[in-house]
């Protein structure tokens, strides 16, 4: 054979040379990559391992695991002590006997750890009796506050999505026969109420079900079963009624917006305190106009007549005394028996739909030059007054003309 030149063997020297030093390379950085990607499994395991342990600490669970690692502790130290076990024998053998497999290869010889066993292996199966029934209910607590979860998650995805609705704070009386009022018209609305109870009496008086067994009841003095709807939860109940609701303090500006103050034709105070009351207009008032919108109508009650004039200088647009009216009614009631009657029929019958509303020209431009008999006879409705240049004018002429900037004062049905 040959012998290869000189030049040739420098040259596959260097490169041999070459070869071997990026492999000491490579290896040095693998080794690097590979200590690098240690660190990182540790390091996250160590992180998993200690957001496990807070939630573990955090939840239901730690009264049961302690009791168990407990359990295992006392026998694995007493089996090893009076049965000179190895600790991992001793173990092995507290294990079989908490989970009652009993492969029968380790079992006590002496007397005194026979009868640790019965003792122990009693208290092991309670134990886990008690733990196995605590762990189903908080899986099912848990599962439960999921879904309360996801159920409050898309109603309030239901409230974001409302616009030109009507806010009603309050779930007393007047809150609930408002919200009712609101259902017949197929007004968009939603309830924020704190308190529960309340909540609940309002849905119940706007489910139909319950509302129908409840008049039965006073008509004909009938025997109704109204425990069905009564048991029912406030979620439940709005889900069959479809009515939206926020189980939250109205007083609270931020509920206010969350319920799209800024999206809103009007917001209803209807709570029990006169001071609740005025801190609801002041928040929506401001909130609305920091939010650009100036329009929002605010209607609120008043419990005492003397604070009528602080919730107007509050910022409502029209307060009610719900005395007043109450007043009037009772007053109607001893005097014009037939009136009344037609009152309450138009009140308190949910198959009744004829109404007092109002109707603005402008938005009905077929009815501009005509006359209030065309009104009636083109919409079924009766013209029973017209506001015009800021004054009203009662029980007008059938001739009376409509002009554009006219507000038809009517009474009919589906207003």
């Amino acid at each position: 054979m040959p012998a290869i030149p000189a030049p040739i063997t420098g040259i596959l020297a260097y490169r041999m040379e070459v070869l071997q030093c990026t492999h000491n390379c490579l290896q040095q950085q693998g080794e690097v990559w590979y200590t690098r990607g240690m660190l990182t499994w540790l390091i996250a395991t160590i992180t998993s391992l200690s957001q496990s342990v807070q939630q573990v600490r955090r939840s239901s669970l730690l009264p049961l695991i302690a009791p168990f690692l407990l359990l295992i502790a006392v026998g694995t130290l007493v089996y090893a002590r009076l049965e000179s076990w190895t600790l991992l024998d001793a173990l092995y053998a507290t294990i079989i006997t908490i989970t009652t497999v009993g492969y029968g290869d380790l079992s006590p010889q002496t007397a005194t750890g026979r009868v640790f066993a019965i003792f122990f292996t009693l208290f092991a199966i309670g134990l886990a009796g008690y733990a196995l029934s605590t762990a189903a209910a908080i899986v099912f607590e848990g599962h439960n506050a999921k879904m309360a979860l996801k159920r409050l998650e898309n109603r309030m995805k239901k409230i974001s999505a409302l616009s030109n609705h009507v806010i009603v704070c309050g779930g007393g009386i007047l809150a609930n026969r408002t919200a009712g009022e609101f259902k017949r018209r197929s007004v968009p609305f939603v309830i924020i109420e704190a308190d529960e109870a309340k909540l609940k009496r309002t849905m119940l008086w706007l489910h139909v079900p319950y509302v129908e067994k409840r008049q039965r009841h006073y008509a004909t003095l009938a025997e109704v079963d109204l425990s069905v709807e009564e048991r029912k939860t406030v979620q439940e109940l709005a889900e069959e009624t479809g009515i939206l609701y926020m189980l939250e303090d109205p007083t609270d500006e931020q509920q206010l917006r969350a319920a799209g103050v800024n999206r809103a034709y009007g917001v209803v105070a209807a709570m029990d305190d006169d001071r609740d009351n005025t801190t609801i207009i002041l928040s929506a008032r401001d909130m609305a106009r920091r939010l650009g919108n100036t329009q929002l109508r605010i209607v609120a009650s008043a419990r005492d007549e003397l604070n009528m004039h602080t919730l107007y200088l509050a910022g409502a647009d029209r307060v009610i005394s719900p005395n007043m009216i109450g007043g009037f009614s009772v007053a109607s009631q001893m005097l014009d028996h037939d009136m009344a009657e037609l009152w309450d029929q138009m009140l308190y019958q949910s198959t009744e739909q004829m109404r007092f509303g109002d109707l603005k020209a402008v938005d009905y431009p077929d009815l501009i030059g005509k006359t209030t008999d065309d009104v009636r006879r083109t919409l079924a409705q009766l013209v029973i007054a017209i506001r015009r240049d800021g004054k009203f004018l009662y029980t007008p002429e059938p001739t009376e003309i409509v002009r554009p900037d006219d507000i038809l004062i009517v009474m009919g049905p589906n207003l």
